[in-house]
């Protein structure tokens, strides 16, 4: 029985052997493949993130444009108001007295009116010019 037992210890040694290098293999594989599920889910969420990123640059823009369009016509009555609203307030501030006031104000209102009288002659004359 010497000579089966150490045949049966050699081989139960072989076994325990394989089995802690399949052990170990397994390990490192599963290791390797775990970096790379990391990796792939990294560069997944970042795409998910930067499409998610540019529609939201893609919508800012967009409703920029809008408000920015807007702004333009905001612009063009505030530029209209502006002399008027000064005038408001340095009578607000009491730089002017009434007298003052209604002077500057008639004043600003009478170049207003001016400005498109005068465009609208210029187009008239220029019509009467052509037919002469």
């Amino acid at each position: 029985m010497g000579r089966l037992s150490s045949v049966l210890y050699k081989g139960l040694g072989a076994l325990v052997l394989a089995l802690v290098v399949l052990s170990v293999v397994a390990t490192i594989v599963g290791i390797a493949l775990s970096v790379i599920a990391s990796v792939l889910s990294l560069v997944l969420t970042l795409a998910v993130l930067s499409v998610v990123v540019l529609a939201a640059v893609g919508l800012h823009t967009l409703f920029d444009a809008d408000s920015s369009a807007g702004s333009d016509a905001d612009a063009t009555a505030d530029n209209r108001l502006a002399p008027e609203e000064r005038v408001r307030s340095r009578y607000v501030d009491g730089d002017l007295d009434d007298e003052a006031f209604e002077r500057e104000l008639e004043r600003v209102l009478g170049e207003e009116t001016l400005g498109v009288d005068d465009d609208v002659e210029t187009g008239r004359s220029r019509r009467r010019h052509r037919e002469r």
